[in-house]
Formats: structure tokens, C-alpha cells, sequence
């Protein structure tokens, strides 16, 4: 039988690996706190979206990994949000590649 609460459990485990492996990255000098957050909340949200699809199919109620993404998005960037905002109003949203050394 399907557990919900084991799959939002494991999904939620799955996100904060991916995001700790971006937090990494950041900390290297890989991406900046604006990408890594970024990827992080596509990530978690494609997450959100398939345990609720999950739990809808299985009749239980809809657990919200929103909260989950928003704080591991924060975690990488402080500014989130207001980044956020600035992506929107930037259009087309692009990201900028720069050669170092």
C-alpha cells in the first residue's frame, strides 16, 4: 500500500540533499547564491507538485512542501524574493556567463 507520509518524507529528504549539494557549490565558487536558490526552488517545487499529485491520486490530504522549499531557498539566499522579483521584471530572464582568471 502507498504511505503518503513516507513519500513527503523522502521527497522532503531528497530536497534538502539537492539543496545542500547547490549550498556546496556556492561555497566553492561554482554559482552564485542567486542560481543555486533558483534551481533549488524549480527543484522543490516540481517536488510539491508531484506529492500532491501523488496524494490526490491516493485520496489522502495535501501535504504543502511549499514551506519546505521556501526555506531551503532561503537558506542559499537571503534575498530570495527580491531576487525573485527582479527576475520577473527582467524580461526575457536570462542567465550571464563570465570567464574568471
Amino acid at each position: 500500500m502507498f504511505d503518503i507520509n513516507r513519500f513527503c518524507d523522502t521527497a522532503r529528504a531528497d530536497l534538502d540533499a539537492y539543496a545542500a549539494s547547490r549550498k556546496r557549490d556556492v561555497a566553492r565558487g561554482a554559482e552564485t547564491p542567486e542560481l543555486a536558490a533558483l534551481l533549488v526552488q524549480k527543484y522543490g517545487y516540481g517536488l510539491a507538485k508531484a506529492v500532491r499529485l501523488a496524494a490526490e491520486l491516493a485520496d489522502h490530504p495535501l501535504p504543502d512542501l511549499i514551506a519546505d522549499v521556501d526555506r531551503a531557498v532561503a537558506e542559499i539566499d537571503q534575498d530570495w524574493r527580491v531576487n525573485q522579483v527582479l527576475r520577473f521584471e527582467s524580461r526575457p530572464a536570462s542567465i550571464s556567463y563570465t570567464k574568471n582568471g
